[in-house]
């Protein structure tokens, strides 16, 4: 254990070395949360959390522009709390998961917009549709990891979407249209991330039956 610190020790003293080229980032999905919420007529805005099924990312601290990011979502794992109300949820009134259990985030653009915050410009598809979605993303660190001795990049994003463009309207306006989405994010560096990725994704349409 004494060895262990010492060599994580030395490698947190200079965080920098090796770092200043694009590497690929398995996503860490214990580590890895999206958050949505709406309002509810007016008088609150509950929220739930969804499972990220697997990802990978690209990540150049000196070069924003050479990032990626494709990330798959579990829509099944849907949970606000509450049994009845995730069933719902679940339903062809909301995520109709029976027909689309997976959501999918792509960008391969995204723009620096200060130290530690950019934007990755990409596309959502949900419900079988596509539509332009823009991540506001902040780095919160990239470095090595003091337990498993990796390199690990950790980012928050924000995004803000309208169910209704992908024809989720049911109970609205009572249930509001504009969803609000929050992602904490761990990445594992990894040179087979994106084979990885896809995989996991070949995997999960073979036992979902999906396309």
């Amino acid at each position: 254990m004494p060895i262990a610190r010492a060599i994580a020790a030395i490698a947190l003293a200079a965080p920098a070395v090796g770092s200043a080229t694009p590497h690929d980032y398995r996503l860490d999905t214990v580590h890895t949360q999206v958050t949505a919420s709406a309002s509810h007529l007016g008088f609150s805005r509950p929220g739930g959390r969804l499972h990220v099924s697997g990802g990978w990312f690209r990540f150049d601290p000196d070069d924003w522009s050479t990032a990626r990011v494709d990330v798959t979502i579990d829509a099944t794992s849907i949970d606000f709390g509450n049994a009845a109300w995730n069933d719902k949820l679940r339903s062809r009134e909301f995520l109709d998961v029976a027909h689309h259990p997976t959501a999918r985030f792509v960008a391969d653009k995204v723009e620096k917009t200060g130290d530690k915050t950019g934007v990755a410009h990409g596309k959502l598809t949900l419900l079988g549709l596509t539509r332009p979605l823009d991540l506001a993303i902040t780095l919160h660190r990239i470095g090595v990891h003091a337990y498993t001795l990796k390199w690990t990049a950790g980012f928050a994003a924000t995004a803000t979407l309208k169910r209704s463009d992908f024809r989720m309207t049911k109970y609205l306006p009572d249930v509001g249209d504009e969803v609000s989405i929050g992602i904490e994010a761990e990445g594992i560096r990894d040179a087979d991330a994106r084979k990885s990725a896809a995989d996991s994704s070949t995997a999960s349409t073979e036992k979902t039956g999906e396309p």
